[in-house]
Formats: C-alpha cells, structure tokens, sequence
C-alpha cells in the first residue's frame, strides 16, 4: 500500500510503460482518498517491469513515483534464431538471449533438433553457455528442425524454434518469401527473398518453373540473378503455378512453390498516404507559400481531380496540380485568408473512385479584442484588466493579449485578464489591448478614458448572519460543513487552521474571492477541536474561532504510570483522554493479562478516579495492563502498558545494562533504574561477572550510581556481566548485558576533526600570533607529530605545541612571512597511521625586487630602467612599484614615480653628466620593501664605485652586405638595384645615402628603410643612368663611417652570370 496525501483528494493512475493498468481487469486496483494498493494475482515474468504511479488533483503538477517489480520465474523465449552456416552434416546456430531473464542470470542454453518427419525432439546439448552452437553429425538425407531453450536457477524457458526445416547439405536452403508482386494480362512478376543459407558457396542464379494447374509436368520459365522475375508469354486468365529453387555450384535448393495465380491485369485500389499530414490538417500563415506532396498508389494509374470545399478547384498563376508516377502535389502561392477550407483529391480507375480530404488553416492577425475593457481593480501600482476574446482568432489560437501603455513597452499575458504593475501612484494611463496568435499583433481595443492609479482599500471583513453558530456538534460519521463569507480590497487571502493540531488530510477547504468552506466528511472524535479561519490583505486581518464538537466515544486516557508496587499489589494512575468525545467521561475500565496469555480480565469496570490499586496479583507473575474510559457513546480505546509488571517487594531489574567501555585490564558498565522499586527505595546496585563457559557468578563490586568500572580484569579473556537492584527487601532479579566482551584496549584507528577551520586555511598578519586546534580521537592515544613541510617542529620560544588525549593545539608567536606552507599533523597509534594538512598564509610586507636592476637605451637626459618582481609577494598581490633617485654628492633621495604597475620605467629630465643612484620598491596593501641603490654615471666620469653604470658612447660603424663586396657591382637594366649595409652606435647614429654629392630622397622609384641595425635602399627599373658610386654614411657625436660600392648598369642585351 502507497499513502499520499493531496487536497481536494488526488486522482489514481498506475502505469507499465504505455499502459493503463487501470482497464485491464486482471489488476485489481484499491484506492482510498489517502492511499492506493496494486495486486496483481497470479505473477508470471511477464509481469517483470516498471510500474508508475501518478497521481494529480489539478492544483500543481502531476506527481509520479515508481516501482521496480522483478518477478523470479524461468526464461522467456531465446530472440532471432537464425542458421549462420550450413554445410554437409554440419548446421551453425546463432540467437540472441532472451528479453526477461526470469529475475535471474542465465546459466546455460539446451539445443534440440528434430526430424521434420517426426514428433519427438532429441536433445543436442544442455551446457552450451553461448549464444550461438555448431551442430554436427546430421544426416544430409534428412530435414531437421532446430530449437534452442534458455535456463537460469529456477528451470528452463520457453523455446525459441527455426520456422522451416533445414537439410545439412551443401545445397543452398529454400527461397523465402515468394510471392506474386504483379500480373498483367501476358506475364506475372514474381519476388523472394535469398534463403536462409547459401550451403557454403556463393548462390549464382535462381531457377523459376511454371505450370498450368492441372498440368503435372513442370516447364523451364527462365533464370534470374536477382530476387525478381516477370514470367511473359502467359495465357490471359490461365491458371498457373510458380517454383523457384536457389543454386548454388554444389546444385539446385529445395524449391519454393506459389499459386495457383490467374494471368490478368493486377487491380490496386486507389490509396493514398496521409501520415505526414497530422491529423489531416495543415495550417499555413497568410502571405506565405503552401505546398502539398502526398505518395498514392492504383492500378491502373488513377485520374486526379480536386475539389475546394466541394466546388470543383481549377489551376490558375496562384494555384497549380502536380502529378507523377508516385506523387500528387498542391501549391498555392501568396496564400490568403480565403484560400483556407476543405481541400478534396479525387483519385478514380476503373476498380473504384475514392476521395480524400485535406483541412487548411489559413493563419492571420486576430480580430481586436471584444470590448470594452473592464477595470476589475484599480491600486496606487497596479490596474487588473479584464476582456473578451476577439470574435475572429485569425485561424490559430490566441497564445498571448498585449496590454499597452503608452510610456511603457508591452508586457504579453496568455488570459482575457492581466494586471499591469509598477505603475507610479496618482499618474493617469489610457490603456489597449491587442490580441497575438501565431501570425502577429491584432487590432487594438482602447480605454476611451484615462485611469489614475489610486489605491481603493478596505480592511477584511468576515459576514455572518444571525443563524452563524461558533460551537457545531455532530455526531461521528456525520459530515461537519463550515461556511464563512468575507469581503476586503484587495481580495483578502483566507486560511483555515486548527488550534494544537493539524487539519486533516480529509478536510476539503474550498475558497473564492468571496467566501470559503470547510469540510470533513465522516468525521470521528479527532476532528473535534477549535477550527479558526482567518482572512488578511494590506489594510488588516481578521479571524473568527469554531468549536466542534464530535459525539463520539473517548479517545485513549494519557499515559499509564504506576507506583507502590509491592507483594501481590501495584497501584496504577493515568491522565484523561485529551479527546472526551463531547460526554463527560463517566468512569473507566481497568484490565489486566498475564504476560503468557492473550485474554484480558476486567479489574474495574466502574473506577471513577484516576488511580487505582490492582490487588490479589500472583506473586511473581509479570502483569501487562491497560485503561479504557467510558462516556454515554460507549467504551472508547484503551491505553496499555508497554512492558509487564511483576508485583513483588523486590525491585524491577535495572534496564538495558550496556558495556561502554573496555581496557586490557577494565570494563565501564552503564545501566537505567528500574520501573519500579518494589515499595521501597532502590539503595543500591549489586554488579557481577563470570569469565565466558563458567557457570559461577563472582561478586564485581557496589555502587549507588548508574555506571561502574570493573577493574582487575585479564586482558584478551571473555566476561559476561550483570547488575541487581537492591531496597530493603532485598535484590531485584538480574539484567544481564546484551552480550559477552573480550578485555582488551580497542583499536581505533586515529583521526582528526578539522571542521572548526574553514577550508583548511588559516590566514594572519605577520607579528601576530595564530593558533591550530584541532579535536583528535584513537585508541589507543595515539603520537602526534607536527610539521611545516618536511620540517619537523619543536617547541621554542614562538612554537608551543599542547596535546591531551582529545585534543592538539600548535601556538606560533610572532609569526613571519617563513612560517607560511603547509602544516602536517600526523597521529599515529597501533591501528594506524593518518596524516592532515592546514595550511597557513602569513600576509606581510613583500620582498625586494628581483635584481640586478637592469639599465638600458641611455642617453644624456634619460635611461630605462628594468627589475623583475619580487619573489616573496608578501601572500597578497603587488599593488604598485615605487621607483626613486639621488645626485651623487647627496643623502636625499627624490620620488620619480609612486604608482609603477609594470616591472619597466623610462627615467627623463635627468642632467647630462650628472651621476645617478636609483632604487626600486615594490608595495602591496601591508607596506613596501626597496632595493638597493643602483649608481648611473656618464662616460667621462673617471671614478665609479664597483656595481656602478657608465653612460656608454660607442663609434658608428657600417658593414656592406656580402653580395655588395668587390671593385664593381653589376646589374641588368630593368632589373632592382638593392643596397644593403649593417650599422650600430651610441647614441644611435644619423644614417643615409648618397649618390656622388647627392642624398638619395624617398620617392616613386626610390624606395629607403632605415632602422637602429639595418639601412637598406632600394632603386626600381634600373638603367643606365643609375650606374655610379654609392655611399652609406653614420654619423654621431664619436665619429662618421662611410661605405661606398661602385655600381654599373648593363644594357639589355648584355648577359652576365653575376647578375643580382
């Protein structure tokens, strides 16, 4: 049985894939309004599967759950028995399992064959454990039938037999399928499918014979290569019959014989094939191209006519008909409202004339909405809107209404009813709505006039009339109905509750905008109660009370205590039942049982009281008891005891004697006090022990508490133990411990809660202290060991290290960007070995930039300066670098940039032979760090102090390319001429060329590229005017270099193996 719960109460559906369970007799379905049962007699495995179980009430979505059922049971039938391979004697057989395996795995397959002659099956093998088998030794001679039947733990399954009998020849096997698939007046077309085997060589040619029906002689037809052939030259309306056998090298197969077949023309009534046609409609937007394609069919080939809701339809430049060989086709182009209707192809032979019929739906605009728009609530932010659908849905469903303002975009609903929100209060809006399907936006219906946004409230109101009753009685199994109407704006929300309790999941609450209803229908003693019913908006709430009351007998009376239990008496106490019925309870009904039999005696039927004393018990006879009350309804349930009670002036056995604890010499025993003490105080417990197989019990000690160390014990032996009561009677019987233990220290593996640090990481400031502490457990205690990395730690004067048996603290003082990694803690015990990890993140200054810093690209007034981030970021990121300098001669050092983001400054305005020191430090959120000063000095300083830098100045130098050496450097006109030299200097040289006095200039045919490395000129279409002497000049402040190669431009004719 499945519970649910669901108000108003949920609709039942049970599933097995598709099916609906429901109408299929065979399932026997329970349902009530809190639970549904399925039964299903009789089970076979085809009843293995899974089974849905849906449930919905219409408020909400549907909610499903499943079951998987797994019926144990033997196999179904093996799938596609197929013959592999067929040679002299020997048949290959192939399958796949079956689809249910009866709940259990398969274990094996058994093979049988049988002679087509015969009735009875032979078996082949039992133990094939493979789907597939070779069957050998079978008589060429004779025709077999093949079957093959699973078998799992619980038996064998159904069989899975070959549909034709095979012949273990070398011969192909039988043609399959044949079958006429035409006929004319002169001839019949026949078709097959290739047998199931070939015999072990390739099948040439099928063979076709023919013969009249009464004929007995078989004649040649013809040879096909193929699965088809047309048999021609037949007599209109003879009788006939058809064979075709398979061959193969080895000879002819079995042949396959079909008939008898009349020799005329094949008739097929005109069909055609609507299936891509969803429920034979199409719907198509207007403006837009249609077109139909629908496959058809008839013999002889079928006339075609169409028909526009029943007038003949005619081709036109919009509207054309197509026919093939095997289609039939309809387009209509820039369709319009008027083409849509009841479209009707006509296909007509001389068999029959049939129609087939075609709806299209021409999709446009929808028509406006109807008006006018009613305002169904008008607030400060919001207006409710309410219409009527548009009389004309432009041929597709309205999926959405548009209602505008005209400040605001539109906002889409899919109702004639929306409310437009974030409206500013006492602004005044005009309002339309628009209705939209598929094909667009229809026409607008306007509010004629404007609407302020003002709130209407008012507070809720709850009316009753002069007959409202707040107290309701009814008697059990009646039906209790509470009707209350409220009214407020905006519409309140209403809510029924009970007081101490929750409602029913039988309660029906039905709620409007107006009013609300409460209803439980065969309502029994726990529906009684006070039932409030509370509505609520933005102005106030306001609640009403219902008392109900159900006559009904009592429910059961609180919980049954007892005391003063002594020799042959107990005395018992109870509460009143919380649910009296709606009667006063008159009295109760006090029982008693032995706890060896089923029957109950009455002690008391007519005690008026609340306490009584059972007296004349058997001594030592444990006693259940329990307590009824009655009003004028009747006998209501009982409350009983859980436990039996013996009455004796002895104590009650303690209860649940546990052993918590064990080390190799002692055992912690915990224990409850008893249920009762026998008339007298309990003053003491007697606790026992005897090692496990002796039969004496031996004395382990006295206590007063509910817990006892037993010690002296012997490590790795066996003990059993028990506790005793003890009043001034004397010792209750024993409570023995659930089980015996073996004295020894447990071994518990060792590990370590971390939970207390978030994440495993632990961050400070440097110079501050942190702390590690972590809770540890073992037994026995385990070593703890710490380390950062692969350092062990040791305690010192900044590293403390505390450890108890539950607990690890590691104390660092005064911590520093060093004491930032990983710390290991590792605990270490006779069970084991684990190791964990914390890590620590010290955040400080960070380190000095990464020297040497480099200095490059020096000149008189400036320098570049280049360094490498630090390698200690101090744990957070670099926020900047700030970058200084000083005169030599001078202590004070001047700021050149504070905000650097790169590892790169360009230093300017400095003077020109002055020395320079500079330092770089890098910053991040805590503060910086520098490096040292880095001295810039120029040339002619003649003095440096070591580490120190020199402006350089270095003389120009030029170097012609190799292809430019020698006396004279030829070229053919028309050909370009490329100079090319390597240069360098410092500071960076003027560079340029020249021919004779003249400095070439950049222009059409002169092309000039100068870099700080490379000076390259190039001279287009040579003649031989450009013969001549070139040179290259670089000129600074050390010097000038000048290179020169002699040119000479040959004429056309001229061939030289020289040439550039």
């Amino acid at each position: 049985m499945i519970p649910f719960k669901g108000r108003p109460p949920p609709t039942v559906m049970w599933r097995k894939g598709e099916k609906n369970l429901g109408i299929d007799e065979r399932y026997n379905i329970q349902n009530t309004e809190s639970s549904t049962l399925l039964i299903i007699p009789q089970v076979t495995r085809n009843d293995t599967g899974k089974y849905v179980l849906t449930i919905e009430n219409g408020i909400g979505e549907p909610k499903s759950s499943f079951v998987n059922v797994k019926v144990l049971d033997t196999p179904s039938a093996c799938q596609k028995l197929q013959l592999k391979h067929v040679s002299r004697g020997t048949v290959t057989l192939i399958w796949e399992p079956p689809l249910i395996n009866g709940g259990s795995e398969i274990t094996n397959y058994v093979i049988e064959k049988r002679d087509a002659t015969k009735r009875a099956w032979s078996t082949i093998t039992t133990k094939c454990s493979h789907t597939t088998f070779k069957v050998t030794n079978l008589s060429e001679k004779t025709a077999f039938f093949f079957r093959v039947l699973a078998e799992n733990e619980n038996g064998l399954g159904e069989p899975c037999e070959t549909s034709e009998p095979v012949k273990p020849a070398e011969v192909p096997g039988p043609v399959k399928d044949l079958a006429m698939k035409d006929s004319t007046k002169t001839s019949v077309t026949l078709q097959w499918s290739k047998p199931d085997f070939d015999g072990g060589s390739i099948i040439s040619d099928y063979v076709i014979e023919k013969k009249m029906i009464e004929e007995k002689e078989w004649s040649h037809a013809g040879i096909s290569k193929t699965c088809e052939f047309e048999v021609e030259k037949l007599k209109e309306l003879s009788v006939m019959e058809f064979r075709v056998s398979a061959k193969n090298e080895k000879g002819l197969s079995d042949a396959v014989t079909v008939g008898p077949i009349t020799v005329k023309d094949f008739v097929i009534t005109p069909e055609v094939d609507l299936s891509d046609i969803f429920g034979g409609q199409i719907t198509v937007r207007i403006g837009h191209n249609m077109h139909i394609e629908l496959p058809y069919k008839g013999k002889p080939r079928p006339t075609m006519s169409w028909l526009k809701d029943n007038i003949p339809l005619k081709e036109s430049e919009q509207v054309r008909f197509k026919k093939t060989e095997n289609k039939i086709s309809l387009s209509i182009k820039n369709v319009k409202k008027e083409n849509g209707g009841k479209y009707t192809l006509i296909l007509d032979n001389s068999v029959c004339r049939k129609s087939f019929t075609i709806t299209v739906i021409t999709l446009g605009p929808p028509s406006k909405p109807k008006g006018p728009i009613r305002l169904d609530e008008i607030k400060a932010d919001s207006v409710v809107m309410s219409w009527d659908a548009p009389e004309d849905n432009g041929g597709g469903e309205i999926t959405s209404d548009l209602g505008e303002w005209h400040k605001v975009n539109a906002e889409t609903c899919i109702a004639t009813k929306y409310t437009v929100t974030d409206l500013e209060a006492g602004e005044h809006y005009k309002f339309r709505v628009s209705a939209v399907n598929g094909a667009g936006k229809g026409e607008s219906c306007e509010v004629p006039a404007t609407i302020q946004a003002t709130d209407r409230l008012s507070s809720p109101e709850i009316d009753i009339d002069a007959n409202f009753k707040q107290t309701h009685i009814v008697r059990a199994g009646a039906t209790i109905r509470l009707f209350i109407a409220f009214l407020g704006k905006p519409v309140p929300t209403a809510t029924w509750s009970k007081a101490d309790s929750d409602l029913s999941l039988r309660a029906d609450i039905h709620i409007t905008d107006s009013f609300s209803t409460l209803t439980v229908e065969n309502c029994n003693r726990n529906d009684a109660g006070k039932y409030v019913f509370t509505v609520e908006n933005v102005s106030g709430s306001k609640s009403i009370a219902f008392t109900v009351k159900v006559l009904d007998t009592p429910g059961p009376p609180g919980p049954i205590t007892f005391k003063d239990v002594t020799r042959g008496s107990i005395t018992l106490m109870w509460d009143a039942p919380v649910l009296d019925g709606g009667a006063r309870i008159h009295h109760y009904i006090v029982e008693k049982r032995e706890a060896s039999r089923r029957s109950w005696q009455v002690v008391s039927s007519k005690c008026t009281r609340q306490i009584f004393k059972v007296t004349d018990l058997a001594e030592g006879v444990p006693f259940y008891y329990r307590v009824s009350a009655e009003n004028e309804y009747g006998v209501g349930e009982p409350c009983e005891l859980t436990e039996p009670v013996v009455a004796t002036e002895e104590p009650a056995p303690p209860k649940r004697l546990d052993i918590i604890d064990t080390t190799k010499s002692s055992a912690v025993l915990a224990w409850l006090k008893p249920d009762h003490d026998g008339g007298s105080r309990v003053t003491g417990y007697l606790l026992e022990m005897k090692q496990k197989g002796s039969d004496y019990w031996v004395e382990a000690g006295h206590t007063k508490q509910l817990t006892f160390t037993v010690e002296g014990l012997l490590e790795n032996n066996e003990y059993e133990f028990r506790v005793k009561a003890k009043n001034d009677a004397g010792y209750s019987e024993p409570r023995e411990a659930f089980s015996s233990v073996i004295i020894k220290e447990p071994q518990i593996e060792p590990t370590a809660d971390l939970s207390g640090i978030t994440r495993q990481l632990i961050t400070c400031k440097a110079g501050s202290t942190f702390t590690i502490d972590i809770p540890i457990s073992g037994r026995p205690a385990p070593k703890v060991t710490w380390k950062l990395e692969e350092m062990r730690l040791k305690e010192t004067d900044r590293v403390t290290i505390k450890t108890t048996k539950d607990r690890t603290t590691l104390i660092v003082k005064d911590s520093m960007r060093g004491d930032s990694g990983k710390y290991y803690l590792t605990l270490e015990n006779t069970a084991g070995v684990k190791t964990f990890a914390v890590t620590v993140v010290v955040i400080g200054r960070p380190g000095a930039v990464t020297g040497p810093i480099d200095i490059s690209s020096i000149s008189a007034e400036s320098c570049v300066l280049s360094w490498k981030e630090p390698e200690d970021d101090g744990g957070t990121d670099i926020t900047n670098y700030i970058v200084e300098k000083r005169e030599s001669g001078t202590t004070a050092w001047q700021l050149i940039n504070s905000s650097v983001k790169r590892t790169q400054i360009k230093v300017t305005h400095l003077t020109k032979y002055m020395e320079y020191a500079f330092r770089v430090s890098s910053e991040n959120r805590f503060g910086s760090e520098s490096t040292g000063a880095v001295t810039c000095k120029d040339e002619y300083c003649k003095k440096h102090s070591p580490g120190s830098f020199k402006i350089l100045y270095t003389p120009p130098k030029a170097e012609l390319d190799a292809r430019l050496h020698g006396e004279i450097v030829t070229i053919r006109a028309g050909s370009d001429l490329v100079l090319d030299a390597a240069i360098g200097g410092k500071p960076e040289p003027k560079v340029f060329w020249s021919k004779g006095d003249k400095e070439l200039d950049l222009c059409e045919k002169i092309s000039l590229q100068y870099t700080s490395k490379r000076a390259i000129a190039v001279i287009k279409y040579c003649d031989r005017s450009d013969s001549g002497k070139y040179t290259l000049t670089v000129k600074n402040a050390s010097g000038t270099k000048q290179v020169s190669v002699l040119v000479k431009v040959l004429g056309m004719y001229f061939i030289d193996n020289g040439l550039l």
